[in-house]
């Protein structure tokens, strides 16, 4: 009788321990058979052939990610996640997780994470790409050829999200730069805002990031941008803007898209163009359109099928025009 009540006992305790704690591994891989061309003045510069690709589409990567309940609302949270290549099996970064590193609290106050993260107008970016920011995105090809190229993650940052409410949540990052001491025009630290309301078929949201050097601000960047899922189909919709107190450049761009659903298989199609001008002037112009048939095999398993063109066309010199192809598998574990 008494052994039975402690193998109860030990039970009970365990399945405690498992409500209050857990540790997930989680991943994806995506490899495909690709192609990139690239031209200049109309002589292809790149031109690799048939390649197997990693992360073409979607970045392979693997991570852990946790919870732990501390009592009273609070609980502590943490994030690790690392890129590899699943074409030659090596990482994709020197960096242990480079694609995410952080940990923090969340509870009645709403959520603090301290680590390398992303920024406030990436995550606005892929809330509002037709393509969520992936590899054959036209916006992603078009935005960072201006003024402000964005890193998508950042280090030594301090991310607090406000509680969300009815539908509305808002976040603000700030990161120090940890390089006081550094030479005059490197001393850099990073603020970024970020609001969005998403309700039913609905988004719509905003964010901007200023990056100073020396105190004063060296790039400003700022995004508008919405979602309307009709049920037939998705449209989606962004407006851009950056300028560069450095360099005296400014650039504002816009993608639109639109992704159809037919029962399972889905159809995306985008669009983005961006003009860049220094001191006033216009300099250049990108703009890109992108096409993906998505075919689900299970709930964590789908082919693809890509095409992105871009190009880069400047007022003086030669025109820079892209070509990527894809047929891909990708894998969520």
């Amino acid at each position: 009788m008494n052994k039975t009540l402690v193998s109860i006992a030990i039970m009970a305790c365990a399945g405690t321990a498992t409500a209050q704690s857990s540790v997930n591994l989680y991943g994806r891989i995506d490899a495909s058979i690709a192609s990139q061309k690239t031209e200049v003045g109309g002589i292809t510069t790149v031109n690799p052939g048939v390649m197997i690709r990693s992360g073409a589409h979607t970045g392979s990567r693997w991570g852990l990610k946790g919870s732990e309940d501390l009592g009273a609302g609070l609980r502590a949270n943490f994030q690790l996640e690392q890129g590899f290549n699943v074409d030659d099996g090596t990482a994709s970064s020197a960096r242990q997780f480079h694609r995410q590193a952080w940990v923090g609290l969340s509870g009645a106050f709403g959520a603090l994470q301290l680590g390398r993260q992303y920024s406030t107008i990436y995550n606005l970016y892929t809330e509002h790409d037709t393509f969520g920011w992936s590899g054959y995105s036209a916006a992603d090809y078009v935005f960072n050829a201006g003024a402000y190229a964005n890193s998508g993650r950042i280090d030594n940052a301090v991310y607090y999200f406000l509680p969300s409410m009815g539908g509305f949540r808002a976040g603000a990052l700030w990161a120090p730069g940890e390089n006081k001491n550094g030479a005059a025009g490197t001393r850099t630290s990073l603020v970024g805002l970020q609001a969005v309301y998403a309700d039913g078929p609905l988004n719509i949201g905003a964010a901007w990031e200023a990056q100073r050097f020396n105190v004063i601000a060296d790039t400003t960047a700022w995004e508008l941008g919405s979602s309307y899922d009709f049920g037939a189909v998705k449209l989606y919709g962004q407006l851009e803007g950056a300028k560069n107190d450095a360099t005296n450049s400014k650039d504002s761009g816009y993608q639109i898209g639109v992704k159809i659903p037919f029962g399972a298989p889905s159809l995306s199609v985008s669009y983005a163009r961006e003009n860049m001008k220094t001191a006033g002037t216009k300099v250049s112009t990108a703009s890109a359109y992108a096409l993906m048939a998505q075919y689900p095999l299970s709930k964590r398993t789908y082919v693809y099928a890509a095409y992105l063109r871009g190009t880069t066309d400047p007022v003086v010199g030669a025109t820079t025009r892209q070509q990527n192809y894809g047929l891909g598998l990708v894998h969520n574990f």
